[in-house]
């Protein structure tokens, strides 16, 4: 009943006594209908992947997790035909662990396919750094070699300043 539009409704009370018209009911068995297809095919696709011997064991997990979670979807879809009250069913708690597991495997794919620093050449650009030493002038940064040549042609340029005034 989640899936009814409401303003389709003459009066919204009807939906939850379980009185609906005949478009309503038609969107919400098309609707099913949809679902249905979408499941059944990706459990087609996902029995086709078992098959193959060359997944990885990481691979074979996912698709194991994923397949129970098409599985117990669907069994709590029938239940759902049936009438069943799953409230309290196993399915639900089925269900949810699937989620967890499958919310946990992307979890873990995000974290290993984060960027790595490398280590070992990172310790290669400091070592090979730190010959140079940095003086803080006002704030900027600047090597000392690059500081001392600088000192010294504003000394020479002071310097020639002063004999060509006199």
């Amino acid at each position: 009943m989640d899936m009814v539009n409401n303003s389709n409704c003459a009066n919204k009370r009807d939906v939850y006594f379980g009185q609906l018209n005949n478009d309503q009911l038609l969107a919400i068995i098309k609707h099913f209908s949809t679902s249905l297809d979408e499941l059944e095919n990706d459990l087609t696709d996902a029995i086709k992947l078992h098959d193959i011997q060359t997944l990885t064991t990481e691979e074979r997990i996912k698709l194991d997790t994923f397949l129970t979670y098409i599985n117990s979807t669907l069994f709590w879809m029938y239940l759902k035909l049936q009438g069943t009250d799953i409230r309290k069913h196993y399915i639900l708690h089925d269900l949810d662990r699937a989620k967890e597991l499958l919310a946990r495997e992307q979890q873990i794919t995000y974290y290993l396919s984060a960027h790595r620093l490398d280590l070992a050449a990172t310790k290669r650009f400091i070592a090979a750094g730190m010959h140079t030493r940095f003086l803080d002038m006002d704030g900027v940064m600047m090597p000392e070699l690059q500081y001392k040549c600088s000192l010294a042609e504003s000394v020479c340029d002071n310097i020639t300043n002063i004999k060509t005034t006199k």
